[in-house]
């Protein structure tokens, strides 16, 4: 598709040093928005499903945590509810603000630290919602623990919540020692899985993307922490939700170890 004597003399280089949640540059958050937008066409149908059968009414405040480029937060907003979108990737919610003008998006990382409700912090919802495993890309399982728990105190009563989760299951795959590749006309994007330390799931990931006929190079280094069920269901219990075990969050299929937890405060 392009010979690699150009890639090496007409590329620009961005690598970005991954910490809490993913820090998208600006190509990777493209193609993200792009070539993975079927993730949020699958699970958000389930998702206004729940918060429906959890008695949600229209306008009702929805929380969408680790929001990207507001594909879910869209659908959502076509729903009724008025939607808050927080992600830590600038880029991120760069687009969501071009995406979805309709819903109002901020750049926040976790865990805040902060009381839910106080400035900085997580706001008071009816409902708080994230796709995409995002608690697993925070630094440390404590601090995956203190998000949770920020999360939970921000469901109004009577409010629900619902989020997956990235259990230590999800590394038991065949594939993990392969290089994975997704690519289209303008660009391409590659994969590779390693596992450095217990509880540790990284993906090195190199976008190109076409532009004018030059061939552009982003690298980056996402680092993931797997989380356990009972542990996340205690914290959710002890926040004052009651939380159920589900495989999906509607008819769409996950990958084994990955789960989705649903909570209610009464």
């Amino acid at each position: 598709m392009f010979a690699y004597w150009d890639l090496a003399q007409r590329t620009t280089w961005y690598v970005a040093a991954m910490s809490s949640h993913s820090y998208y540059n600006s190509d990777l958050a493209w193609v993200h928005h792009v070539g993975y937008s079927h993730h949020a066409e699958w699970t958000g149908p389930g998702i206004v499903a729940l918060l429906r059968e959890g008695g949600l009414q229209p306008s009702a405040s929805v929380l969408d945590v680790g929001c990207g480029s507001g594909l879910l937060a869209r659908q959502l907003r076509a729903a009724g509810f008025a939607v808050r979108g927080m992600d830590a990737s600038s880029a991120m919610i760069e687009l969501a603000r071009e995406y979805e003008p309709g819903a109002k998006f901020d750049v926040l990382r976790l865990p805040t630290g902060l009381h839910p409700g106080d400035d900085g912090a997580l706001p008071e919802s009816d409902a708080v919602v994230s796709t995409g495993h995002v608690l697993n890309y925070l630094d440390t399982r404590a601090h995956i623990a203190q998000a949770l728990s920020e999360m939970a105190r921000a469901v109004r009563p009577g409010g629900l919540l619902a989020i997956d989760l990235m259990t230590e299951a999800f590394c038991d795959r065949r594939d993990l020692s392969q290089v994975h590749a997704k690519v289209q006309e303008d660009w391409v994007i590659v994969t590779r899985f390693s596992r450095p330390e217990p509880y540790r799931f990284d993906r090195a990931i190199t976008v190109f993307r076409s532009e004018s006929g030059t061939w552009r190079r982003s690298d980056e280094y996402h680092r993931n922490m797997t989380f356990d069920v009972d542990e996340a269901r205690r914290i959710l219990r002890d926040n004052g939700l009651d939380a159920s075990l589900r495989t999906s969050f509607g008819a769409e299929s996950l990958p084994d170890g990955l789960v989705v937890l649903v909570a209610a405060r009464t």
